[in-house]
């Protein structure tokens, strides 16, 4: 069927749907919030503290991952990675006091670190440059979207039936998902019985001479692990660090935000998508708009400081007195939308400069270390609320971090930058 033998249905398709699953049961936490703090008498500052753990076991598996999407298999790895995120969501259910909390949301980020990096190497293995942005788009998209969906779909079932059997029902489609992930995915092309004879025969040859151009950039310089201290690799996962504290500490405490103008937990919920509905729009446009310009770098560091801008405009708004629901909604969904709008440039930029051989691990530095900030993004908010009884200060923050990132992104350079015969890293393993 064509439908099964189109590499951008089958491998995206399947890309995004996992990817979503794996945010709703990341992010499903956040809907929760309120009631465990109820129910439990956790405070905003441990559950900030909590939620932020995931990022640091997100680190554990971030070069593994990296490595052994390139040298191993993509596909192989994201599937042990499913069914181990959905036991764990799943057991969620089962926290009853805080240090549980602790230790559910660092294991579920150590189970669910290396499937991005793993993913985006998988991608590079299957769309040559004039596609890659659009390519990412496509998978990343299922960020807000996983998000757009998830604030309604779990403010139903918390109102429904609680926020316990909440983490067993959305944890119940990763392993749905496993089986079909199994049969959907091929490593490389050239692994792709399903792809038509003359379609592989082209798209193994692009990719083998864009693989060689990029060969021709890098001079045989050391050991791969040397790509861990490319500069550019720090800079792109600096810039990443502190546009995620931005990102998360505005995932994690917009529903709470959002409660806290009085009104019901399914209203948040509906009202807590509509930022993502906007990123999906965002991620679409621009993700086109890079791939046609053939440009990166400025697509993400503008959308990154433009968001920074509009959230830190709702601050002042609200501390004018300008405190409307209508209002924040409006600009935290453009602020939104513009920081997904950044994706596709943001996840394409690597490989260019980088080999593809080296890709993986770039791709693990700026993913690891930069999901960092997302233990400080949700735990200094929480903190600064529990202190202040207040939002604004810790979402100001927020704000700073992304234009904070963006600026620093500005030295990165790609290999259009880099003289032939000039290099980084070494292209051997």
């Amino acid at each position: 069927m064509a439908f099964t033998s189109n590499r951008w249905i089958r491998i995206l398709g399947a890309s995004f749907l996992m990817y979503t699953v794996s945010f709703i049961d990341r992010t499903n936490i956040a809907m929760a919030i309120p009631a465990m703090k109820q129910e439990l008498g956790f405070t905003a500052a441990a559950i900030g503290f909590a939620t932020g753990l995931f990022f640091f076991g997100y680190v554990v598996l971030q070069i593994p991952a990296g490595r052994l999407a390139t040298t191993w298999s993509a596909k192989n790895f994201i599937l042990t990675l499913i069914i181990a995120w959905g036991v764990v969501s799943m057991s969620t259910a089962l926290v009853h006091t805080e240090a549980m909390l602790a230790l559910n949301r660092f294991v579920l980020g150590v189970v669910e670190g290396g499937v991005l990096t793993a993913t985006i190497v998988l991608i590079r293995h299957w769309f040559p440059r004039a596609e890659r942005a659009r390519a990412n788009m496509i998978f990343l998209v299922s960020i807000p979207f996983g998000a757009f969906i998830a604030s309604p779909i779990s403010g139903f079932i918390l109102h429904s039936v609680g926020w316990r059997p909440m983490f067993v029902i959305e944890a119940i489609p990763a392993f749905v998902w496993a089986a079909v992930w199994y049969w959907a995915i091929a490593d490389r092309p050239e692994q792709a019985a399903w792809l038509p004879a003359a379609e592989k025969a082209a798209l193994v040859a692009t990719l083998a001479r864009e693989a060689a151009e990029e060969r021709t950039r890098f001079v045989a310089q050391g050991h791969w692990s040397r790509a861990i201290v490319h500069p550019s690799v720090l800079l792109f996962a600096a810039y990443n660090f502190l546009a995620l504290i931005g990102s998360w500490g505005f995932t994690i405490w917009l529903p709470s935000l959002l409660k806290s103008f009085h009104i019901g937990i399914e209203t948040v919920g509906v009202l807590a998508s509509l930022p993502y509905l906007t990123g999906v729009a965002a991620m679409i446009l621009f993700a086109v708009t890079s791939d046609r310009m053939q440009e990166r770098k400025w697509h993400m560091i503008l959308l990154t400081a433009g968001a920074g801008v509009l959230m830190l405009l709702e601050v002042w708004l609200q501390s004018a007195g300008v405190a409307r629901v209508s209002l924040a909604i409006v600009l935290l969904s453009l602020a939104n939308g513009l920081f997904y709008g950044r994706f596709g440039a943001f996840w394409a930029l690597p490989s260019e400069f980088l080999p593809a051989e080296l890709m993986g691990i770039g791709v693990a530095m700026a993913n690891g270390l930069g999901n960092l900030g997302g233990f400080f993004g949700p735990f200094i908010v929480g903190w600064v609320e529990t202190t202040t009884h207040s939002f604004m200060v810790g979402f100001a923050f927020l704000g700073l971090c992304m234009i904070a990132g963006a600026l620093l992104a500005i030295p990165i350079r790609t290999w259009k930058d880099i003289p032939l015969a000039t290099a980084a890293v070494r292209t051997d393993r």
